[in-house]
């Protein structure tokens, strides 16, 4: 079959970032799914729609396959990708239409047979060797249609151990590109293993650590791994790859195709448009978990606890946000982030994924390079999507490493406004300090941590819930002796609390309290206790004014302000 590569010339340069690419179909079809708590049918359709995926990228296909999703804001991005693609969509088809549809065009040579009730590392075998043997996922209940369908059993996955010995076997025929994080229990992100020829692998042992050895840095690494989190990121972290918390995601292969035109860029704040002349307490919340790429892709934009929030027209609200990495590998997504963000929010770039600049690559013999080079391609992704702040999570945040790695972001990131730092454990172990780091124009650029948590149930000194938080704020500015006070508050993403009519007792509830809330609303409430010396600004206006204070001449140049 000859080769469809050439089908589509995107905007974005194929390795402008760290994602792997996925070539572009000239049609989609839909696998429609009975039972999407059914996982050996999920798995049967997300190994169909990799090996789709996988044949366009081999050039011996021209069809991608979306997975039929009962998460509704999915059709949008559905659609959004089709008119990009300007892709036909021959319609909706079962998984077994599907199967011969793909092995009557030699797309799928076989099967793999898996049992699922095991719950183990042999789906995560089988599904390597799926990508491998271009065979779809078989459970065992599966194989007597399998059979009937003509296929031919091409690996056995329920007679073998995934132990070091076979991994050693497969590792050279592998992607040494990418990760992918594969919960036994679930199908999600299965197709794009499969598309990319990816190690796939659970759990937190010796081969896992082996594995993040193997692959190469400054690589994605896609799921969510087992146990504390702590210790399945700093692993990925100390050999320099990127996580991207996409447990959940769904159809990545089709979503990740480059965007076809130039990206739209996030509002950002013209800091001439800030009133320069006004003197008061400034004081910025930031929502965490920005970097969270599958709760992105799933419910955020469209949910009112958080983007969809009606507050956000009152409160400058902050957001941290994996938009470099939704540029790269979910533009669809990035697209609509885009068009539905509020008017008076900020975003804030989370890190460019999720792992700890003072760890990164700290197990390499080149760590500082590779934090380079990497800081070089979230520079190239900030001028992309128009992102002004760069925020991340420290192991700690005033450690030497954690200052070196200020220092790198500085000089390779052009164009910034700013950077925040939390640290993983408390997130506030800063306590507000603001660290200063020079670029290469010699204009010294700030490191502001944040100085409370609004955190649920979280026993930690300036952690509590809107009362405290504002009383706490509140303080701080009835003992500055008149200094004005430049701070930031993290806002836990998950955290509900609870509002009284009078505001006197905000408490603390459990999300199975009907009438907490979380999100922005206990945002507004800290906000209404504050007191009138305080305003609430974005993240962006509070790093341009605690530049100003800090050197005036400067920051009037660097905003572009002629006095």
């Amino acid at each position: 079959m000859r080769s469809f590569a050439f089908l589509l010339l995107c905007w974005l340069p194929a390795h402008a970032g760290w994602w792997p690419e996925q070539k572009a179909p000239r049609s989609i079809v839909v696998a429609g799914i009975q039972h999407s708590s059914n996982m050996p049918e999920m798995n049967l359709a997300q190994s169909v729609a990799g090996l789709a995926a996988q044949a366009l990228n081999d050039g011996t296909g021209d069809e991608g396959v979306w997975i039929e999703t009962t998460n509704a804001i999915y059709n949008t991005y559905f659609y959004s990708l089709v008119r990009r693609l300007k892709a036909r969509v021959p319609g909706t088809f079962t998984l077994w239409q599907l199967v011969d549809r793909y092995k009557a065009r030699g797309i799928i040579k076989g099967y793999i047979l898996y049992d699922f009730s095991r719950r183990d590392n042999s789906v995560n075998l089988a599904t390597m060797y799926a990508a491998l043997e271009k065979g779809i996922l078989i459970d065992v209940t599966q194989e007597a249609t399998a059979r009937g369908k003509g296929l031919k059993k091409l690996y056995d996955a329920t007679r073998t151990v995934l132990d070091a010995a076979v991994l050693k076997q497969l590792l050279p025929k592998l992607n040494p590109h990418l990760l992918v994080i594969g919960n036994p229990d679930y199908s999600n992100n299965r197709d794009y293993a499969i598309a990319q020829k990816s190690v796939v692998y659970y759990g937190i042992d010796t081969l896992f650590q082996s594995v993040v050895k193997w692959v190469k840095p400054l690589s994605p690494v896609i799921g969510w791994n087992a146990g504390e989190e702590f210790k399945h990121i700093e692993p990925c972290t100390s050999w320099g790859l990127i996580n991207t918390a996409s447990d959940w995601c769904m159809n990545l292969p089709l979503l990740s195709i480059p965007p076809c035109n130039k990206l739209p860029q996030v509002r950002t704040l013209n800091p001439q448009d800030i009133n320069w002349q006004e003197h008061a307490n400034y004081h910025a919340f930031v929502m965490s978990d920005g970097d969270n790429m599958q709760w992105t892709f799933g419910n955020f934009p469209d949910n009112k606890d958080y983007w969809s929030n009606p507050y956000n027209e009152s409160i400058p609200m902050s957001f941290t946000s994996c938009v470099l990495n939704l540029s790269q590998a979910g533009s669809d997504v990035y697209n609509y982030l885009v068009k539905t963000q509020p008017g008076r929010t900020a975003v804030v770039e989370y890190g460019g994924g999720y792992y700890y600049p003072d760890l990164f690559a700290r197990l390499r013999p080149d760590r500082e390079k590779l934090l380079r080079e990497y800081a070089g391609m979230i520079n190239t992704q900030m001028k992309i999507t128009g992102t002004k702040v760069f925020g991340f999570i420290c192991k700690d945040v005033s450690g030497e490493e954690a200052l070196e790695a200020y220092r790198v972001y500085a000089e390779e990131i052009e164009d910034l406004t700013g950077m925040i730092a939390v640290q993983y454990s408390p997130y506030n172990g800063g306590d507000g300090k603001v660290f200063w780091v020079k670029n290469k124009k010699g204009r010294e650029i700030p490191v502001a941590t944040c100085k409370y948590q609004l955190w649920a149930n979280l026993s930690r000194k300036g952690s509590g819930d809107p009362v405290q938080v504002a009383g706490w704020i509140n303080k701080d500015n009835a003992s500055s002796s008149g200094n004005q006070q430049l701070n930031w508050t993290i806002v836990h993403a998950w955290s509900y609390f609870s509002d009284s009519i009078t505001h006197h007792s905000i408490v603390a509830k459990d999300k199975k309290n009907t009438a907490a809330e979380r999100g922005v609303t206990p945002v507004k409430w800290t906000k209404d206790l504050l007191d009138k010396r305080t305003k609430v600004v974005s993240i962006e206006e509070l790093l341009w004014r605690i530049r100003m204070r800090h050197n005036s001449a400067e920051t009037l140049k660097a905003a572009g302000i002629h006095q």
